[in-house]
């Protein structure tokens, strides 16, 4: 490694409880999933005070509510106008949202876990994840569905002084970036580009488990203004679960992954961006929070030594404006006479 050179690495958390995935698996068993997600929640919180690891922890807005009730015609959110609304979920969008309070439904409310990041000792950035959880790319959200939405989870942070810098789009569908911007919004995660592009389904899907199984280091990746004041730092290393057949990948792999991610951006002083949902640990989340333990500590080790920065998004994004604003160091221009006499 070249030690005048130094890495980034960057953390992005996706906090949605119930609200990410109520359109594809039961309520109930999205509730009772929240609760343990609490438990990780706090070890990890945990993790990162003790190797003073910042991250951006993008927040579905609906969370950070106490709580809220139906009005008068029986509608979740009535003034949230237009409604999202998608010819593949054919009810209204907010039908789960029970309309109470945060004791009484955990996975719909978490201004406690809002408490929680914010007391933690590392200074962690609270980031936007929508509000809803819809999906900005679908050809079907327009853009006065998303303004909507994204009114919502400004007015909720607003309301816990909480100003929204940073973006995640929900399933990574990017889309209706002008209006991050116009919202005060400077940065957002761009999507973990494809290990082979023309793949779909099952191909896509074995060739991301063998991206994992052989650890194989995260695609190069670069921070992108996409337009002025607003920047895409895409993600290159999703910390996979360990549900399903995704169990056979082991934390090593996992661990190796991260450490060459590391390695590669502190060689190439680029970017190394870590993600993943606080949910993905609750499968064997002894095991998947001492793999987390091991990256955090080799990042930790790096840092000391002054070889990597980890930052928020919002933080990098600063970064980058201020690198943007310098300006470019002088040439050397050789003199005529020195050059004739250096070959006299």
């Amino acid at each position: 490694m070249a030690g005048n050179i130094r890495g980034t690495m960057v953390l992005s958390l996706d906090l949605e409880l119930s609200w990410g995935r109520f359109d594809k698996v039961p309520v109930n068993a999205l509730d009772a999933q929240s609760l343990e997600e609490r438990k990780h929640i706090k070890s990890l919180l945990a993790l990162m005070d003790r190797y003073e690891i910042p991250a951006t922890w993008a927040m579905v807005g609906h969370l950070m509510l106490d709580s809220c009730d139906r009005d008068q015609g029986g509608h979740a959110h009535g003034e949230i106008r237009p409604r999202p609304r998608f010819s593949w979920f054919p009810r209204d969008w907010f039908c789960f949202d029970p309309c109470t309070r945060g004791s009484l439904a955990p996975g719909w409310y978490a201004p406690d876990i809002l408490d929680w990041i914010r007391e933690a000792q590392v200074p962690h950035e609270i980031g936007s994840h929508s509000f809803a959880h819809i999906y900005y790319g679908d050809p079907e959200c327009t853009s006065s569905i998303a303004r909507a939405d994204i009114q919502a989870a400004v007015e909720a942070a607003a309301k816990r002084n909480v100003v929204l810098k940073s973006f995640v789009f929900p399933r990574n569908q990017v889309g209706h970036l002008q209006l991050l911007k116009s919202f005060g919004l400077r940065t957002y995660r761009g999507a973990t580009p494809e290990i082979v592009p023309w793949t779909k389904g099952a191909l896509r899907r074995g060739a991301n488990f063998l991206d994992q199984l052989f650890a194989l280091p995260p695609r190069k990746v670069r921070a992108e203004e996409v337009m002025p004041g607003l920047w895409n730092i895409p993600g290159n290393h999703l910390y996979m679960t360990r549900r399903g057949i995704r169990k056979y990948i082991p934390i090593a792999s996992r661990v190796l992954k991260g450490k060459r991610g590391i390695d590669r951006a502190v060689k190439t002083g680029e970017l190394y961006h870590l993600w993943f949902h606080p949910f993905n640990l609750n499968f064997d989340s002894d095991m998947m929070l001492s793999g987390l333990e091991e990256i955090f500590s080799y990042a930790h080790q790096l840092r000391e030594k002054g070889l990597l920065d980890i930052l928020t998004m919002d933080e990098y994004a600063r970064r980058l404006e201020r690198e943007k604003r310098q300006p470019p160091a002088p040439s050397l221009r050789v003199m005529p006479s020195l050059v004739r006499s250096s070959v006299m």
